[in-house]
């Protein structure tokens, strides 16, 4: 009779062994986790070790560019304190959160070795004021930036004429309108000696018709259209030195500068008349 293999013991051995594997790896888990934490505790007690270093504080922050705002202001912006470790230093996280102050246009910041963080400013240049839902300061990109009081910026011409297009906070002015405001700005700048600013109420801008001028005296409207600024405002300097010879001005209802080389005047006492 032929004699039948034994299959019970190896089977037996090898479950056994799959059983003290399995044993070990679970007891393993735990030991391999406590070593990591250990690892990461020293780690992380190396590291504000590391911190606490003296001779790696920051040993100045320059900052550049500043205008109207302060360095505290900019530093409390930031949420610099010092004493600061150069480690802690995060130059690109700084600029964003600087990024976020409404004066701010844009910022650089880096670290000029050894000790040195240094931030470069470029602030946002007021160009105007814009009524719109409110008051705001619009920058030289056409931004409206910051909502403020206009009699803390009487210095600055007052724009109008926005309401109907609900401009607010952080919008930015069409590329034509900017263009045309700014324009018109810069000729109003080679007669600021003739016209200052305090000496107009508002500037009325509208889509298509473009721009007209209100004086403070008798906020009489002169009408400039689109173009030709320089030249429509040479006139209106001729034709107000004829008003005032002629003791007119105060009767003086509007006057349309937007024709070529004539001013057309409407008065109480006369009709539509070119001079």
């Amino acid at each position: 009779m032929k004699r039948k293999r034994n299959r019970y013991r190896p089977d037996r051995a090898r479950r056994k062994a799959l059983v003290l594997s399995w044993i070990k790896g679970i007891i393993g888990i735990p030991a391999v986790i406590t070593g990591v934490l250990l690892f990461s505790a020293a780690l992380a007690h190396s590291y504000r070790a590391v911190l606490d270093l003296p001779w790696l504080n920051v040993e100045d922050i320059e900052i550049s560019g500043l205008k109207r705002l302060q360095r505290d202001e900019v530093l409390q912006h930031a949420g610099v304190t010092q004493p600061l470790s150069v480690l802690q230093v995060r130059t690109a996280t700084l600029a964003k959160r600087l990024e976020t102050h409404p004066w701010i246009q844009s910022v650089v910041v880096r670290i000029d070795p050894p000790r040195r963080v240094v931030m470069e400013i470029l602030e946002r240049e007021p160009m105007a004021l814009v009524h719109s839902q409110g008051f705001f300061l619009v920058d030289t990109q056409g931004k409206l930036f910051l909502e403020v009081q206009p009699e803390h910026y009487q210095q600055l011409p007052l724009f109008t004429g926005f309401a109907g297009a609900k401009a607010g906070l952080g919008d930015i002015l069409a590329a034509d309108t900017l263009e045309a405001l700014q324009t018109f700005l810069t000729a109003l700048d080679q007669f600021k000696t003739w016209l200052p600013v305090k000496d107009l109420s508002e500037i009325r801008w509208q889509d298509g018709d473009g721009i007209t001028l209100y004086t403070t005296r008798g906020a009489v409207p002169v009408h400039f259209g689109n173009d030709h600024f320089s030249e429509k405002l040479k006139r209106l300097q001729s034709v107000q030195k004829i008003l005032a010879e002629r003791q007119w001005w105060d009767m003086v209802q509007t006057i349309d500068l937007d024709y070529p080389r004539q001013a057309y005047i409407k008065g109480i006492i006369t009709h539509p008349k070119g001079i």
